[in-house]
């Protein structure tokens, strides 16, 4: 029977609806509800009594306003029959029968009446009964007394109300008598707890009574076994007996009235009475005489709290308001707190049914004759003399307000019950009150604030308009979860939810094991309701938790019942179990371990294989897991249990894999491996009971975790080149980048790519793991693929417990196109083949370019769900985005399938050994002898190479000076080790070579290596492919799409040959010591000398051997050639070097010198035996650079190389130009000069290094290059000779010309002034400045030039006349007038005069 939590259920009067069988449950079950209809009957159109008319103690015309509410029920237990005498609410007052006349066409409906009659006995405290025969036909008479037949013609409505009018009359009238009867009580005992009498106190055989059902039809009753006992019925339960009075037995009969007083059960005895309602007298020895006086004091405030009782079922609500306050000041005087609190509950319904009528009629009439002598409370007063004017809101804070008010109080005098009687507290009274006050509080707080409509549900005992949702007298309903939206609305009721909270878990505050186990259960899932409306999720399920912990012994039982009895027919109750599983599917989702947050390997689309294609996939439900992991494994096994005792095999199996599957890592190894086997049971006997028709797949967790195309050996390895036409390389160059380094720019992706071969094995590899605590045995796995055909190879595996294993799997794809690696089939031992799926995508979008401005943790937060929400408030938005996630496809690893490949093979090769041994400098050849064992010619080849010294080189200092970056550069990339017919001549870009070489055909290539200082070892890459396939399917889309803009470049692929070289460099021949002198020219040569020393130089050969001595005299010989007729300037200079032999042979050197003029080079030629060190003397040209070749900036051989600014001081204007200055010097020199060395011995030979010892100095510098002016002098005269470079001479007292000029080599135009001094030089070396009587000089010493234009010259003429005969020495320079700087000359000019 269901529990009075509402806080007007204290005025229901309930009322028991049973079938007169035959009839169909449908058709019951819609009478049913007709019957609901009339559940609020108004009291003025109750039949009066018409004996006693107004003056009738209940008489339904005193207050005619009022209403009498009916709660009409089809379930009936006396498990409460203990609380009747204290609530007469509890009892059922009456019985109603409801037959179909449609069932009975060739029976005789007396027959069901009958029945109807028989099955009265079974409900001893109805005290009004009818029997409605629903839908009569023409040919069944209405004949049967006491059978009301209801046709189903014109207003059925109207009909009905007058049947429960008079229904409730009839009650009405059997209220007084209870009520006289009550009255006449000496003592009222207050209930006892169940199972009180027969553990506390001594036992007593009950009390024969009219109303209680005989000894001999309680014990042949059939219960369940998980029914409780019956309880013990409380002695003065004698006035709640079912009997008739006379005013019904006199009153006129017709065809729709009551039964005749023959066919009702007779009256009571008086004596049977009289000796059954003695309770104050009572010698079954429950209290002592103590107990027994104080129960006499109180009797009179208890009496008056019962009256006030039936005055509120009988809708009497102003008589029961004063008999209410009576109680209460009756019952405060004696304390008894539990009959106290009783009435003031009383009090409460009463109070809202009063306010509920005034918003329904505005008024209500009041009768003098009710008032009582004794006044009412100040409270009460206040409560029923408000005017009917104001509105309800305007009371709404004061009513919600004294409502918490008086059930805060009565549960503190329920608490004091204890103390003032031997008797407890009856626990379920207690949590009633509870119950009521959390359902109180709710309604006001769903709706939002106090209204008509909430006060209108509270009397109605619903929570909301949806009878889904209301809960209160359906057993099946479903908690209430409310929307997240609507919180802002509750909020305005100022009731916080915790209040709400708090009241409801003052249930669980009691003492639950004095409760029922179905009153617990009820109660539990009351709490649950209420929790879940205020969106306590979590408190929510734990009660729901509770609930199923105590379902489960009535669970095992019933199942143990239905074994035994082996009907079919009961058996088909297991259909209508989906109600705990629904909870049990709530409590999951609330502790995160629900469909949507966790993994079932299957088994879920095993129960319901309609709905599996709408589950998250893997990725999603791992985003949207929470809770607690301890809390979730008894959550699950308590499942399990539930499952079990149904017994649903499916759910079993779901919620086992659950466990195993998403929480392993916090069960130990022993219950592990239980689950495991337990698993194949559950299926076996779920196949055998048909809840399980799908073999069982493998329940844990993807053992493949990931698949990876293996890169094949180097030789088998395949690369993509892209094959650009024309017109696509044309579009190419036009938009490529213009920034040498462009940090925003999409990175390449350098990671190799695999490509798979048509008809070629290829390998993966596939990682298994096993998170679990024992071994998993792969009996058969091989690769699940799509798209192209692909023959997989099996394999077999054993995984260790909680370990991993990576296997090569192999398998070869028969056609061109995309393979699409989905996963794995795999078979473990004991399960079906299963095919695992492997999800790339999570790796696709990490491989994904990061956008300008993203960080790692950016990129990362995109993968989580973003809610407002906290908390489980989080679940209700989760499920808005479900349907997205759902939605999101799965991504497989895919691998492209080319056409079949040629593949080379290196036979032979010259080496032996791999190695090399070189001297440094030294270029010999090695010959790759290459054979083609594929099936596919080969037409196209190209080499390329690396060595030690380039492969990984050492970071270059920005900081230090550019000149020293250039060398370090130079030597890094310009020197390169090897290079053969296919390179450029910078060496930077390998270029390819069209061959042909079909299958089984050989051919010969030839490497050039060079000996380059520190390096040890390099590689030779040969690429090779078949380019025609690709060329002529290029050309044939170009055709296709010749009227294109644009046509699509294909791509064509190589492999790769690798022949690694170990090489030993040693150093033989070390120059050191530069240096540059200046030459004097002392005489002239003549032609015929001069051509045979050139010829001489020229001709030298470094092939044969001979010893070579260096030919200085030679050397020499060439700085005195003339130029021309006239030998006026010096363009030589001489470079020494000094070159070292640090081997154990001797070596020749050839020294190459190069002019500027396309002349032939002039060669010098030495031998330098070991351990020895020769200086060469090197004459060489000087050199003139203008200055725009001396301002060029230092090049680089790393044309990416980033710009650094350096952290150095900034160099002035001047000194950097100067350093520019030195280095294009230095690398015009080193173009000049060219070393080879040669063994005679061996016949090896190589190219000596000149440039590491070459520094050149600012002194050198200014002996190298030509000056910017230039002196050009010569002497004119009848007695002049030359003698040589700026030698004359002539004759005492002769009149010569000395003619100055002076040529401009600058870019700009120049004005001088010129200063000439002669000196008169003696052989001691003394020099005469004066020479006033020697020599005589027109015009002064010192003259201002004209301008000299750039690249011209301006001659000034001096006449002279020498007096005197001597050495005479002209000492000469000039002077620039802007800028203040003086030009010399190496030499002076020197006259002899005889």
């Amino acid at each position: 029977m269901d529990l009075a939590i509402n806080i007007t259920s204290s005025c229901g009067v309930r009322v028991l609806l049973v079938p007169v069988s035959p009839i169909k449950k449908s058709t019951f079950w819609k009478h049913v509800e007709l019957v609901k209809k009339f559940s609020v009957v108004r009291l003025g159109d109750v039949t009066p009594d018409l004996q006693k008319g107004a003056g009738a103690k209940f008489s339904s015309q005193v207050f005619q306003e009022g209403q009498m509410h009916f709660q009409f029920m089809t379930t009936y237990k006396r498990d409460h029959a203990h609380l009747e005498d204290f609530q007469p609410h509890r009892r059922i007052f009456g019985v109603i029968g409801i037959m179909d006349c449609q069932e009975w066409n060739n029976g005789d409906l007396s027959e069901g009446y009958r029945r109807f009659v028989e099955t009265l006995d079974q409900y001893p405290t109805a005290i009004a009964t009818r029997c409605f025969a629903f839908d009569p036909n023409e040919n069944q008479p209405d004949d049967t007394k006491g059978l009301i037949m209801i046709p189903n013609v014109g207003n059925m409505s109207f009909y009905m109300s007058t049947m429960i009018c008079d229904f409730a009359s009839e009650i009405l009238s059997q209220f007084a008598s209870i009520a006289s009867r009550i009255e006449q009580l000496q003592a009222l005992e207050s209930p006892l707890p169940v199972g009180y009498a027969a553990y506390d106190m001594p036992k007593a055989a009950p009390q024969p009574s009219m109303s209680s059902p005989d000894v001999k039809s309680r014990t042949t009753s059939n219960y369940r076994a998980s029914q409780p006992p019956v309880p013990t019925q409380s002695v003065s339960s004698s006035f709640l007996k079912r009997s008739s009075t006379t005013s019904a037995n006199s009153r006129t009969t017709n065809k729709f009235s009551p039964m005749p007083p023959p066919t009702s059960p007779p009256l009571p005895s008086p004596s049977t009475t009289g000796a059954s309602m003695s309770r104050s007298s009572s010698a079954q020895g429950i209290a002592a005489s103590g107990d027994a006086g104080k129960t006499r004091r109180r009797t009179p405030g208890r009496i008056k709290k019962l009256l006030a009782d039936f005055y509120l079922l009988a809708g009497r609500l102003p008589d029961a308001v004063e008999h209410y306050n009576i109680a209460i000041d009756m019952t405060k005087t004696t304390s008894d707190y539990l009959w106290l609190g009783s009435a003031m509950e009383g009090l409460v319904c009463a109070t809202l049914l009063l306010e509920y009528l005034h918003a329904d009629i505005g008024h209500f009439v009041s009768r003098s004759q009710s008032m009582s002598p004794m006044a009412p409370s100040s409270e009460t007063s206040s409560m029923t003399s408000e005017p009917a004017g104001p509105p309800l809101e305007a009371s709404a804070k004061s009513t919600v307000g004294r409502v918490v008010e008086q059930y805060t109080a009565l549960l503190q005098y329920y608490g004091k019950v204890g103390s003032t009687t031997s008797m407890p507290m009856p626990a379920l009274v207690y949590a009633e009150a509870c119950a009521k006050m959390a359902r109180f509080l709710l309604t006001v707080y769903v709706h939002g604030s106090w209204s008509e409509n909430v006060l209108s549900l509270l009397v109605q005992r619903k929570l909301t308009n949806d009878t889904r949702l209301s809960g209160g007298h359906d057993r099946n309903h479903q908690p209430l979860y409310s929307d997240v939206d609507d919180l802002a609305k509750q909020k305005q009721s100022n009731i916080p939810r915790h209040e709400i909270a708090e009241w409801a878990m003052r249930i669980w505050s009691t003492r639950m094991e004095d409760v029922l186990l179905l009153d617990q259960i009820y109660l539990m899932n009351q709490m649950a309701s209420v929790l879940s409306a205020i969106a306590y999720h979590r408190k929510a399920a734990w009660m729901m938790y509770e609930s199923t912990n105590r379902m489960l012994p009535l669970l095992i039982q019933g199942r143990a019942t239905l074994a035994a009895s082996r009907d079919t027919s009961k058996r088909k109750i297991e259909e209508h179990d989906t109600g705990i599983l629904q909870v049990l599917k709530t409590i999951c989702e609330v502790y995160g371990i629900g469909e949507r947050n966790v993994h079932d390997g299957g088994a879920l689309a095993s129960l319901d294989s309609e709905d599996g294609h709408a589950r998250l996939n893997a990725g999603n439900k791992e985003q949207l897991r929470f809770g607690w992991a301890a809390l979730q494994i008894d959550i699950l096994r308590q499942c399990i249990r539930v499952a079990e005792s149904l017994p649903d095999y499916a759910s079993m199996l779901y919620y086992t894999t659950v466990l195993l599957k998403n929480l392993y890592q916090h069960i130990s190894k022993e219950e592990q491996m239980r689950l495991a086997s337990s698993i194949q049971d559950i299926v076996a006997l779920g196949k055998r009971a048909g809840q399980v028709e799908r073999s069982v797949n493998y329940w844990g967790v993807n053992i493949v975790s990931e698949i990876e195309g293996l890169q094949p050996i180097s030789r088998k390895a395949v690369y993509q080149h892209p094959l650009l036409s024309k017109t696509v390389a044309a579009a190419t160059k036009d938009n490529g980048d213009p920034f040498i380094y462009n940090p925003f720019a999409q990175k390449k992706n350098t990671k190799y790519q695999v490509t798979l071969v048509k008809n070629e094995v290829s390998e993966f590899k596939v990682t298994l793991c096993n998170p679990f605590g024992f071994d998993l045995e792969l009996q058969h796995i091989t690769l699940s693929t799509a798209g192209v055909p692909f023959s997989a190879i099996p394999t077999s595996a054993n995984i260790p417990a909680n370990g991993t294993l990576t296997l090569r799997m192999t398998g070869t794809p028969h056609e061109t196109g995309v393979l699409i690696i989905r996963g794995c089939y795999i078979k473990i031992v004991g399960f079906a083949e299963q095919e695992f799926l492997v999800d790339v995508s999570h790796k696709l979008k990490s491989a994904e370019p990061k956008k300008r401005g993203q960080k790692d943790e950016d990129q990362s937060k995109d993968d989580f769900i973003k809610v407002k929400y906290s908390g489980l408030r989080a679940i209700q938005s989760g499920r808005k985005r479900e349907a997205s996630l759902e939605t999101k496809p799965m991504q497989f690893y895919q691998l492209n399938v080319i056409d079949d490949q040629p593949l080379l093979k290196i036979k032979s090769t010259s080496l032996l050994h791999g190695a090399v041994m070189l001297y440094e400098g030294e270029m010999t050849n090695v010959s790759i002898d290459l054979e083609n064992i594929g099936n596919i010619p080969v037409d196209f080849i190209t080499l390329s190479f690396t060595d030690s010294t380039t492969l990984h080189p050492l970071p270059i200092n920005p900081e230090l000076p550019l000149e020293e970056q250039y060398e370090i550069e130079l030597f890094i990339k310009g020197m390169h080790v090897f290079s053969w017919e296919g390179s450029t001549s910078d060496g930077h870009q390998q270029i390819g070579k069209k061959i042909w070489l079909p299958p089984g055909d050989h051919m010969e290539l030839v490497v050039n290596v060079f000996g380059k200082r520190g390096c040890t070892g390099g590689t030779i890459q040969v690429d090779y492919g078949y380019l025609d396939r690709a060329v002529l399917k290029q050309d044939s889309n170009t055709e296709t799409v010749e009227s294109a803009s644009t046509v699509t470049a294909d791509n064509f692929y190589t492999r790769q040959l690798y022949l690694p070289v170990l090489l030993t460099v040693y150093q033989n021949l070390e120059p050191l010591n530069w240096d540059v002198l200046y030459l004097r020219h002392s005489g002239l040569v003549a032609d015929d000398v001069m051509h045979q020393t050139l010829s001489d130089l020229r001709g030298l050969k470094l092939d044969s051997d001979h010893v070579f001595e260096q030919p200085v005299e030679k050397l020499l010989l060439v700085t005195q050639q003339m130029e021309g007729a006239q030998q006026d300037r010096n363009d030589y200079c001489l470079v020494t070097l000094d070159v070292r032999n640090i081997w154990t042979i001797p070596f020749n050197i050839e020294m190459i010198l190069q002019s500027e003029d396309d002349e032939d080079p002039i060669k010098s030629v030495v031998t330098i035996q070991p351990g020895s060190t020769k200086r060469l003397l090197l004459p060489m040209k000087r050199l003139f650079l203008t200055p725009d070749e001396c301002l060029e900036s230092i090049p680089s051989l790393e044309p990416n190389r980033q710009f650094v600014v350096s952290q150095a001081p900034k160099m002035p204007p001047e000194q950097e130009q100067a350093r520019l200055k030195m280095f294009w010097y230095r690398e015009h020199l080193l173009r000049r000069i060219k070393g080879v060395w040669r063994c005679s011995a061996t016949g090896r030979q190589g190219l000596l290094n000149l440039r590491a010892s070459l520094r050149l100095t600012p002194m050198q510098l200014s002996i190298l290059e030509k000056e910017d002016i230039e002196f050009l002098i010569d002497v004119q005269g009848n007695s002049v000779l030359k003698a040589g470079h700026r030698q004359f001479s002539c004759q005492c007292n002769d009149f010569v010309t000395m003619h100055v000029s002076i040529r401009n080599r600058q870019v700009h135009p120049v004005k001088l002034i010129l200063r000439v001094q002669p000196v008169q030089s003696y052989n001691d070396g003394a020099k005469e400045y004066d020479l006033v009587d020697k020599l005589l000089m027109q015009g002064l010493p010192q003259v201002v030039l004209r301008e000299i234009p750039a690249n011209d010259t301006v001659t000034h003429s001096i006449p002279l006349c020498f007096l005197s005969r001597g050495r005479f020495e002209f000492l000469y320079h000039v002077e620039d007038v802007h800028t203040r700087q003086v030009y010399y000359d190496h030499d002076w000019t020197i006259l002899h005069v005889q």
